[in-house]
């Protein structure tokens, strides 16, 4: 039975809030929609305040150890400012709008860790830990990215960061129950296909079947559930498996759900089990 690919389009939305409005994301060759630029013929020019006070606002606002050029930090906050700005009807320090950086930094910093994730090549350890840090939702579609980062970094610690933080987000976002864990990486991450959304290995049928430790579970499943249940099992040639669960096709399907195909030895195990328990018990 050919298995059906579970490839999703890129999560909409979540980083592109900033305080009360949609900030743009950068597309992948790091161009983004630019914002419309505020100005008011008897009030301040945003975008020429934002080229003036671009380098202070970075300083005070403590990002400044990150070391982008003056260029980069222009493509990532110019609009992300311009909105931290406000109304333009009266003047505002560089120091006021950093502060207000700062206090929405719980909203604003995903959103920067997110743009650099797209427009860095290759970052510096400050950088990658920046981004690891605080990247949100859109962990999710950058995961394969940043886990290249921190594996080339040898950062094992970055790594446990991104898998919390992808298992909590999918968690949050996609399905309540996780996908199966990646033997390979780590993530709870392969998809019905057999291929790892995080690192893109494709997992064989045997490589899983290790993983998951499944004649142990088979055995499980065989031991606890009831005769009815165990026969009409037995009339399959495959399980479902998700993070949480080994189950009989028969079983509410999830989107997250990897088919197992049976081998012989385990279709054994199966019967052995089904004899011992159930073909006794109707003896009596």
């Amino acid at each position: 039975m050919p298995r059906k690919s579970s490839k999703r389009k890129p999560s909409e939305g979540g980083e592109g809030k900033t305080l009360a409005k949609v900030v743009a994301e950068p597309s992948e060759d790091g161009g983004r929609t630019a914002s419309k630029r505020k100005t008011s013929r008897r009030g301040v020019d945003l975008e020429s305040w934002v080229e003036r006070n671009i380098d202070e606002v970075v300083l005070r606002s403590g990002l400044d150890y990150l070391g982008l050029s003056r260029d980069r930090w222009l493509e990532v906050l110019r609009d992300i400012l311009e909105e931290l700005y406000g109304s333009t009807t009266s003047y505002k320090s560089a120091e006021d709008v950093a502060k207000r950086l700062v206090r929405n930094s719980d909203r604003v910093f995903p959103v920067v860790a997110s743009r650099l994730a797209y427009v860095l090549e290759k970052p510096t350890i400050d950088q990658l830990e920046f981004v690891v840090s605080n990247v949100g939702d859109a962990v999710l579609d950058l995961a394969p990215k940043l886990y290249r980062w921190a594996l080339e970094a040898g950062r094992e610690d970055l790594l446990g960061t991104l898998k919390y933080k992808w298992a909590s987000t999918w968690s949050k976002l996609r399905t309540p129950i996780l996908p199966v864990r990646c033997p390979r990486c780590g993530f709870n991450s392969v998809m019905p296909d057999l291929s790892c959304a995080v690192c893109g290995a494709f997992i064989s049928e045997k490589e899983l079947k290790s993983s998951v430790d499944l004649p142990r579970r088979l055995e499980e499943i065989a031991r606890s559930t009831t005769c009815s249940e165990l026969e009409d099992l037995l009339r399959y040639d495959y399980v479902l498996v998700n993070d949480l669960e080994v189950k009989p096709p028969s079983a509410s399907r999830l989107a997250v759900d990897v088919e197992i195909y049976l081998a012989r030895e385990e279709k054994n195990l199966l019967r052995r089990v089904y004899e011992e328990r159930c073909r006794h018990a109707a003896a009596e």
